[in-house]
């Protein structure tokens, strides 16, 4: 399966950042793009590049982290295609703070936002893969390394990391591919309320990342990329 015969897609986060990105580096004739965020006004915006593109573009207003959303979400695309092609989860938001000043709302925001969103997206979304289907997880190098003040975060990105390997395993025998996608630093708004100074210019951009995507999105059914690192020349921030 090539970028261009995939027919339905999914993007959640795709009201801004990689996800927006994303739908705008997919979007092209043929292609049914379902994306999901919060924020209608937003998605809109997106919607409207990507019909410009000649992408059919379905709107699903969803909080991930709430199964009856994810559900609704997954009964949207099903509804334009009767099933999905490729499904790229993109969800942003990060705590940073000693451990010691982590509340455990925090904790379990942390957890929902990174881990439990993506449990939902494959006990839902997967029934509707098929043979060369393509699950892709915008994961962070903080599932494999580990950073200081970023204890929630990393717990949780290195337990999706967990439970992408299993759902592979289990979609193999059907041809399904799963997909952990781990960039370095990337200029999204999630740095505006990261403490600190950050060189921002050194940074991967949102295009960068899609086009990550969308070079794993073109390999050929059979070929599984179980997990790409992709950073910037100028190194560890």
């Amino acid at each position: 399966m090539t970028s261009s015969a995939l027919k339905s897609i999914v993007i959640t986060g795709a009201s801004r950042g990689i996800g927006r990105a994303t739908a705008l580096a997919l979007a092209a004739p043929g292609a049914v793009l379902t994306l999901a965020a919060r924020s209608v006004d937003l998605l809109e915006e997106v919607a409207a590049a990507v019909r410009a593109a000649g992408s059919t573009a379905v709107i699903a207003p969803c909080d991930v982290t709430i199964e009856e959303e994810v559900q609704r979400l997954i009964a949207q695309a099903a509804d334009a295609t009767g099933r999905i092609d490729l499904f790229v989860h993109s969800v942003g938001g990060a705590l940073v703070a000693p451990v010691t000043q982590v509340t455990r709302d925090d904790w379990d925001e942390q957890v929902r936002i990174h881990l439990t969103s993506l449990f939902l997206v494959c006990k839902h979304a997967t029934p509707l893969m098929h043979g060369g289907g393509l699950l892709v997880y915008v994961a962070s190098v903080a599932a494999r390394q580990v950073f200081p003040g970023w204890s929630a975060y990393c717990a949780a990105k290195h337990g999706a990391l967990g439970l992408l390997g299993a759902v592979r395993e289990e979609l193999r025998p059907y041809g399904v591919r799963v997909t952990a996608l781990l960039p370095a630093a990337t200029d999204t708004g999630l740095w505006n309320d990261v403490p600190g100074v950050w060189n921002r210019a050194a940074m991967l951009q949102p295009a960068d990342v899609a086009a990550a995507i969308a070079s794993l999105a073109a390999c050929p059914p059979h070929v599984a990329v179980e997990e790409l690192v992709i950073g910037h020349t100028a190194g560890r921030l």
